[in-house]
């Protein structure tokens, strides 16, 4: 008998002589996974995935625990560089001042002109009600200058000297005539920004 006749008749064969049906199933039993087997199979792909959902699930806590401790030593940290700088933003300022002496001579400014105007917005026109702050006040030849003095300044410095500036307009009922950030560095784009605006830079280092 041909094999291919052989395939054709098996079917027939397994379906009406128990005899030849038990000798194929003794054969593939070796080989081919039973029900017992699948659920065997099953039951430990169960227990594998349990064990991996459980380690994710301690990997997860793990982790929000970090997060939440990162997270308070961040408000620490950001507490205590409050307090710093409020203790140490003046003197800050004077040796920003005291660095760039012979650029302010240039400009014909000398640091004892300098002085500091405290702010209060408390209608919270400008900012928002009761909002303090401070500005560098300079009266050079008659005219008003209005200054901000930091290490590094950028567009965020330059946006709010100029809300500052509308502060100081409302609060003193005084105009102003120029706006300065006197600065230790700055970079070019952030120098051209800032001139756009209008605002005068003075800095000991502009960064290409």
């Amino acid at each position: 008998m041909e094999k291919e006749d052989f395939l054709k008749l098996l079917p027939k064969l397994i379906r009406e002589d128990d005899e030849v049906k038990g000798a194929i199933i003794t054969a593939l039993s070796g080989v081919v996974a039973t029900k017992d087997d699948i659920s065997r199979i099953i039951e430990h792909s169960d227990r594998r995935f349990e064990a991996v959902d459980k380690r994710f699930e301690t990997l997860i806590e793990q982790m929000n625990r970090g997060f939440e401790q990162a997270r308070k030593e961040r408000f620490q940290i950001d507490a205590k560089l409050e307090s710093l700088g409020r203790r140490s933003g003046v003197s800050l300022e004077n040796t920003i001042l005291y660095l760039l002496q012979d650029k302010l001579i240039q400009e014909n400014i000398q640091e004892s002109e300098i002085n500091k105007e405290y702010l209060i917005d408390r209608e919270g026109k400008i900012f928002w009600e009761n909002y303090s702050t401070d500005i560098d006040v300079l009266i050079k030849d008659g005219k008003t200058i209005l200054i901000e003095i930091k290490y590094s300044a950028d567009n965020r410095d330059g946006f709010h000297l100029l809300k500052k500036a509308e502060l100081y307009k409302h609060q003193f009922n005084r105009e102003y005539d120029k706006l300065m950030i006197i600065c230790l560095e700055i970079t070019q784009f952030n120098l051209n920004q800032l001139e756009q605006q209008g605002i005068e830079i003075i800095a000991g280092k502009v960064i290409q």
